[in-house]
């Protein structure tokens, strides 16, 4: 949460709150009356008690002023996040996230770092035309002949970057990407600018406001991972990209993933804030374009004119998605980004299990996805989906942790067992989606999504708000459902047959059919048990020789609307494209021989 939104939320129960902090107060009117943060007893200090005011103080003495969280700030003598924390403590906000798990990185080698050598301060100060004020707040330092950028967290260097004179740039391999300059932005500023390189942030210190710069160049935004939490207190973020084309691509990104709404770009006479250093731009002028940033229009609000160029890529349009795993349908089904997809079949027929299927392939195939599976355990769908990706029923624990390796940055899970509120759902995939970029999510199953059987309207609304998150965030999502149960379970259901409102189906772009072939299971039975010779028909290459079908009902980008054949090995739990196929496994993995246990 935002500080402003903790901050509303303190003022919504402020006399509470006021009793909290300053008990030696008492109510006079409309307002609280104190001697001061301290909390001594007297009338020099008045807190707004009712109205748009709510929290609202002023100390008459000091003239200190601010809002209800920046009182917390004051009468407890803490930092902006520290006091974000107390106070979401205090009025019983808890702020479920998924657990973020930080890679892990080494730390850069400080040998032969020293203070800025003489060569290096009359750069900065001559050329330049950075203060040493500045140079200090951010610990700029010296390497044997580079000069140092320390990325600090705290006072542990984290991540350093160098330059040689005069433009032969490096950085330590492997470390871990964040910001820099956080030592020089006061703990209680609910406003940060965050620009492209380290001598701009040094520059809007020069002006007057404490900058942070993002690591590796404006379009590299890996930092955002390990830096969400630390930047989600500020109320406004001011974007300060260089004003050439490389800078501004990377605005409507960052914007997005660092929240449209708090989000205000910058627009400067130059191409950067050092460069209108040194080309002596008033302070004046730099405060005004702070106070000009505007946020980005909203993405749906364009002038029809814009896609002038998109219209003629359509006529040319190469098809792309998210790949199933079996080649024969590349040309045909695609999992486009920007579309919802709906997997129904009848209970018992395999839908979850071909939707692992798929999902263990794309993520071992580098697709980045977040599945909620409420009716498995997390670890027995993983190993389910294990088996698949091994190819064997039976893997070995190295096989089995080979596999949970490579899919460390491509699998996340909405680890819930049971139902869960749609809601939540939604607000866990926005998450997931503007910190990891997740490419594909998958629910399974709409009826743990927290409806009624008969709420039809309630179904309709939801899918209709996933079919709006995948085109707003460019991504797919996957949404299992069941068919109604029929008199017989001997052919495919059709689109009619899904379970719940019809708006389900009309929503989605894509609607899969999973029906599996039980009558050819029991001729298959009767076989092995009589020596009866299997019927023409269920013949591998016969009309009804496959063991589950996957049908296409709907598919709005191509109007294809093809089955697909497959068959099932019971041991991995692959489905095969072909009924002569083995299982295979989905990556490799060098010690083959202890593949299998």
């Amino acid at each position: 949460m935002r500080a402003c939104e903790i901050s509303a939320a303190l003022s919504g129960q402020i006399e509470t709150v006021v009793r909290h902090l300053l008990p030696n107060g008492r109510r006079v009117g409309q307002e609280w009356r104190v001697g001061g943060t301290d909390g001594e007893a007297g009338k020099s200090m008045g807190v707004h008690m009712s109205g748009e005011k709510a929290g609202v103080w002023l100390d008459g003495a000091s003239g200190e002023t601010g809002d209800a969280i920046g009182l917390w700030m004051a009468c407890r003598r803490v930092d902006l996040r520290t006091a974000c924390s107390e106070a979401m403590e205090f009025c019983g906000i808890r702020e479920d996230r998924p657990e973020h798990h930080a890679k892990t990185y080494r730390k850069p080698d400080r040998d032969g770092v020293h203070a800025l050598s003489a060569e290096h301060a009359a750069w900065l100060r001559d050329v330049r035309k950075l203060p040493d004020a500045s140079l200090k707040a951010y610990r700029l330092a010296s390497r044997g002949d580079r000069l140092m950028f320390p990325f600090l967290r705290g006072d542990e260097l984290v991540f350093a970057k160098y330059r040689k004179l005069p433009k032969q740039f490096s950085a330590e391999a492997e470390c871990e990407p964040i910001l820099f300059g956080w030592q020089a932005i006061d703990p209680s500023a609910r406003a940060v600018v965050i620009c492209e390189g380290e001598l701009d942030a040094i520059a809007w210190h020069a002006y007057g406001f404490p900058a942070l710069s993002v690591p590796t160049g404006a379009g590299a935004h890996k930092w955002i991972e390990g830096e969400f939490d630390a930047l989600s207190v500020f109320d406004t973020i001011y974007l300060s990209l260089d004003m050439d084309a490389a800078g501004q691509k990377a605005v409507p990104e960052l914007c997005e993933r660092l929240g449209r709404e708090r989000t205000k770009v910058v627009t400067l006479p130059h191409k950067d804030a050092n460069e209108c250093l040194m080309q002596d731009t008033a302070p004046e002028t730099i405060a005004l374009a702070l106070r000009d940033a505007r946020t980005l229009d909203p993405s749906e609000l364009r002038s029809a004119s814009e896609f002038a160029d998109a219209i003629w890529a359509e006529y040319n349009r190469t098809d792309e998605g998210i790949l199933l795993p079996w080649p024969k349908t590349h040309e045909t089904i695609k999992l486009r980004p920007g579309e919802l997809s709906i997997w129904a079949g009848i209970n018992g027929h395999g839908k979850s299990a071909v939707v692992g299927n798929v999902i263990g392939h794309a993520a071992m195939d580098g697709t980045r996805c977040c599945v909620a599976s409420m009716e498995w355990r997390t670890p027995l769908w993983l190993a389910r989906m294990g088996r698949q990706i091994a190819g064997t029923g039976k893997p070995t624990r190295a096989f089995s942790d080979h596999i949970t390796a490579q899919y460390k940055d491509s699998l996340w899970v909405f680890d819930v067992a049971g139902a869960a509120k749609a809601g939540r759902i939604l607000e866990v995939f926005a998450y997931a989606r503007r910190r990891y970029r997740i490419e594909l999510f998958v629910i399974d199953n709409l009826t743990k999504c927290g409806f009624a059987d008969d709420d039809y309207a309630g179904q309709k609304k939801f899918v209709e708000t996933l079919a709006d998150f995948a085109r707003m965030n460019d991504c797919h999502v996957c949404l299992v459902a069941h068919m109604r149960k029929s008199d017989s379970e001997d052919a495919p259901s059709g689109k009619m047959g899904v379970k719940g409102s019809g708006g389900i189906t009309d929503m989605a772009t894509t609607v899969f059919e999973i029906w599996r072939n039980k009558a050819r299971e029991k001729a298959l039975a009767r076989e092995a048990a009589t020596q009866i010779p299997l019927p023409e028909k269920y013949q591998p290459d016969g009309e009804c020789g496959a063991d589950t079908l996957l049908l296409v009902l709907k598919q709005n980008a191509t109007g294809n609307e093809p089955t697909v054949r497959l068959w099932f090995d019971k041991g991995s739990t692959q489905f095969l494209a072909g009924s002569s196929h083995n299982p295979r496994p989905m990556i490799s993995f060098s010690t083959a021989s202890s593949a299998v246990a």
